[in-house]
């Protein structure tokens, strides 16, 4: 999933958006996230003293984010193989569509500087020349294909480079799969942009494409399909109910006015994203998993969204709840021995098995 929108906003944003959101929080703990009085007052505790249960190892959906970008480089073949080894459950990928309809496996709308160099245009003469830079919708496979994305994110300093590594396509990620011979799940997110929906192929073309090779691999049935964007998943359950689907959000989306979320809005809701999710028909609601973002356990502002209140609710709504992205090893053991999620999402698959292995 995307990188949370939090990020970019100011220090005095942030501030004022989680201020509100505890506010709320406090006054009715039924709204879809949780009290965040409680939690700042509980959640350290709660981490020391957890509740001692066994996690199955064989049912916890441990999932890689972006293949696990904090190890290796994302959604690279060597990121995908390396989780598969470690023993992820899931591949978490995302999916852009390039110019011709071609599924990429790749996060953001543009190809960032960050990430990508051009090494020769597809083309003599092409005018799009060069491609960093410029929106993956409006590129073709061909030209998306001469990028080399293998620089090191200063985010993740332990992540190792794919050496030469390119963009994959979503049937790459199935062939490499086949021949691992590996029986793993999949979590494959349509990465359009409601907010700046040019930049982006529609909800219609995104289901089209993808469930075509999920179809054209017979992986069905190890396939989820999650988004931001509740369009693409209210469209999958009309016309393909059978499909798993997660319904992605954070405070950035779940909010009034949003443009994310379908028919399935806040007000309608009254702000309770559970129950918005339950009409949406999703079996798995998959928040961001704390307020504010990238704090953890121990941080006197770490309130977590999927909190054991929250989870209960989910699981008497018979949804499964599936918080992103968990990366702080302490914080991870949180959400699976206090908060009893059915799984996370994570950039380091390797600690999350560790975890897993300490309490199972």
């Amino acid at each position: 999933m995307r990188t949370p929108r939090a990020r970019i906003y100011t220090a005095a944003l942030l501030l004022t958006v989680v201020g509100s959101l505890a506010a709320c929080s406090s006054s009715d703990n039924d709204n879809g996230t949780s009290s965040a009085t409680s939690a700042s007052d509980s959640t350290t505790q709660s981490a020391e003293k957890t509740s001692g249960n066994h996690v199955d190892l064989a049912s916890f959906d441990l999932q890689a984010h972006r293949g696990g970008r904090g190890e290796n480089t994302e959604e690279s073949k060597q990121s995908f193989e390396t989780a598969i080894d470690e023993g992820a459950r899931t591949l978490e990928m995302d999916i852009v569509l390039t110019k011709d309809g071609v599924p990429a496996v790749w996060h953001d709308p543009k190809i960032e500087d960050e990430k990508c160099s051009d090494t020769h245009p597809a083309t003599p003469d092409d005018p799009q020349f060069p491609y960093v830079g410029k929106t993956v919708h409006d590129l073709t496979w061909d030209q998306i294909s001469t990028l080399k994305c293998d620089k090191k994110l200063a985010d993740f300093p332990d992540q190792k480079v794919a050496p030469d590594n390119h963009i994959l396509k979503l049937n790459d990620v199935f062939d490499l799969v086949k021949e691992k011979g590996a029986d793993v799940r999949y979590n494959i997110e349509t990465k359009i942009e409601a907010d700046k929906r040019e930049v982006s192929a529609t909800p219609e073309e995104f289901v089209s494409t993808i469930m075509g090779v999920v179809d054209q691999y017979g992986v069905r049935d190890k396939v989820t399909i999650q988004s931001f964007d509740w369009r693409s998943l209210k469209l999958l359950k009309e016309q393909q109910p059978d499909v798993a689907l997660a319904a992605l959000y954070d405070e950035t989306t779940w909010k009034k006015d949003s443009p994310w979320l379908a028919d399935y809005t806040y007000e309608k809701y009254d702000g309770d994203a559970l129950k918005a999710i339950q009409a949406l028909g999703a079996q798995i609601t998959s928040p961001g998993y704390a307020q504010p973002y990238d704090t953890k356990v121990g941080d006197k502002d770490f309130h977590p969204v999927a909190d054991r209140d929250y989870v209960e609710k989910a699981h008497g709504m018979n949804i499964k709840v599936l918080p992103w992205t968990v990366n702080d090893k302490e914080t991870i053991k949180y959400f699976i021995d206090n908060a009893g999620v059915d799984g996370l999402i994570t950039d380091y698959p390797k600690r999350g098995m560790e975890v897993l292995k300490e309490l199972s």
